[in-house]
């Protein structure tokens, strides 16, 4: 199992900044890397709520997530279900948020298994790069979007 994580604090308030993740199946209304999202099934948020996602060139990687934790306003845990074209077994993302006087402390904890065995020692720190680079731009999105939820 590796481990990635990203962190900084949000200049949005913590309510807006839930408000966009509590959305959870229009990630790709905010989120500059997807390029579609659905709701599978009938719950849109809370335990259960699941989405498919798609990203990549031309929307080209299928990603089906499963919210297994939600503690409003502090806690999301979303497991990855199922991802197509990308070297991961299995995954899980821990976000957690809090308030500090108007901004949001926020951190994203990445735990996943690679496929491969062990040539995935080999490409593990790549994979690592990628997604703290990634988790660097949902945080800009997020964000960006939170400030929007603000000056409506």
């Amino acid at each position: 199992m590796r481990n990635v994580s990203a962190e900084r604090t949000l200049t949005a308030p913590t309510t807006d900044v839930w408000a966009v993740l509590a959305d959870y199946p229009n990630i790709s209304n905010w989120n500059e890397a997807m390029t579609q999202s659905l709701a599978l099934g009938d719950a849109t948020e809370g335990v259960g709520a699941a989405r498919e996602c798609q990203f990549g060139s031309k929307g080209s990687i299928k990603m089906r997530e499963t919210v297994t934790e939600w503690v409003p306003q502090q806690k999301m845990v979303i497991a990855v279900d199922k991802v197509e074209k990308q070297l991961i077994k299995s995954a899980s993302m821990t976000i957690t948020l809090s308030e500090d006087g108007g901004a949001t402390p926020f951190a994203m904890v990445y735990d996943y298994e690679p496929k491969g065995g062990p040539l995935a020692l080999a490409y593990g720190p790549i994979l690592d790069r990628v997604f703290k680079k990634g988790f660097h731009a949902f945080m800009n999105d997020l964000e960006t979007a939170a400030h929007g939820r603000a000056s409506r």
